[in-house]
């Protein structure tokens, strides 16, 4: 019996405890639409495991972090009580809760989607505009989603990084992008409206193996 109950107690603590992997962070000023949110977020990611990642919002009135995990269905949740600096922050997140089979079908649903994508050169603003359309499938009639992704001429070497937004979709959809033009600003729209927009600040590699302990989990088990 006492055999038993030191298993399931062991058992139970490894289940408690979590850990993930991330390969590179990204720092944008956000808003999210209609008044939502409006301030910083940082999302670390995993570029060989795009199954979970973190993020942390703050701005003057909130903070908040988040690892949302699709391939387990959970979400846990993270007090922030700090003003966010590099990755070694994140051993300041605490009182972590998890909350079980999360419903993330919303992202899975439509299974046969499409994308086209086309690009322009704007002369009054110098600014080279990337638009990909979403479409549910290939009658392309109903449209669930729009990325606007302005570049520009800047000089920045953190979001010129290899992992950047920009040779992201210079591998995928062979577009042309010269050396000196980094990505300024994303716009997401549903259904014709603007839904966030980010204005990148930073993007850089990690090595961070993010090991934590769980608080609490819900729903609570009777």
């Amino acid at each position: 019996m006492l055999f038993l109950f030191l298993l399931s107690s062991n058992t139970f603590s490894q289940e408690m405890k979590k850990r993930y992997y991330f390969d590179y962070s990204s720092v944008c000023e956000y808003k999210k639409h209609p008044n939502q949110f409006n301030g910083k977020l940082i999302d670390f990611r995993n570029t060989k495991d795009s199954t979970y990642h973190l993020q942390i919002k703050i701005n003057s009135t909130d903070k908040e972090a988040v690892i949302l995990d699709y391939k387990n269905k959970l979400i846990i949740k993270f007090d922030v009580n700090f003003d966010y600096e590099n990755s070694d922050d994140l051993k300041k997140l605490s009182n972590s809760k998890l909350y079980a089979t999360v419903n993330f079908e919303k992202n899975l649903k439509y299974k046969k989607a499409i994308e086209t994508i086309e690009y322009e050169k704007d002369s009054m603003t110098n600014k080279t505009i990337v638009h990909i359309t979403r479409f549910a499938n290939n009658k392309r009639k109903k449209i669930i989603g729009e990325h606007y992704y302005f570049f520009e001429k800047i000089e920045n070497s953190g979001l010129s990084h290899k992992k950047s937004i920009k040779n992201y979709l210079i591998d995928k959809y062979d577009i042309i992008l010269k050396e000196g033009e980094n990505l300024t600003k994303v716009l997401c729209l549903t259904k014709g409206k603007i839904e966030s927009e980010s204005r990148f600040l930073e993007i850089k590699s990690e090595d961070v193996n993010f090991e934590f302990s769980i608080d609490d989990v819900f729903p609570k088990l009777n």
